[in-house]
């Protein structure tokens, strides 16, 4: 009788600890495809340096304004859409290296 109890505690132990690890590999399971999918993220995304956004402006601004000549008010709202996207596009690129420069600074 007392084996017979012992070998159910023993059994109730041991699926215990099967089941818990089961539970421990599928939440780290989640978490390394969830890091794969941020690195995946961060490598396609289109981040550009401040002296690649200056160049980008120039030859968009250079561009509309040879086709858009004819058309001022046109080329005005153009130019600052250009001017407004540069510097979106710098403060993206200075904003996620910022963690790098001031590590100690929370948001």
């Amino acid at each position: 009788m007392n084996i017979g109890i012992l070998i159910i505690i023993i059994s109730v132990i041991v699926l215990a600890i099967f089941a818990s690890r089961k539970n421990q590999m599928e939440g780290a399971e989640q978490n390394r495809e969830t890091e794969q999918t941020e690195k995946e993220t961060f490598a396609n995304e289109d981040i550009l340096s401040y002296g690649q956004v200056q160049e980008r402006k120039k030859e968009l601004i250079d561009a509309i304004e040879t086709n858009l000549a004819d058309k001022p008010e046109q080329l005005v709202q153009l130019k600052q859409i250009i001017d407004d996207w540069a510097e979106l596009k710098v403060k993206t690129f200075l904003d996620r290296r910022s963690w790098v420069r001031k590590p100690e600074e929370e948001e």
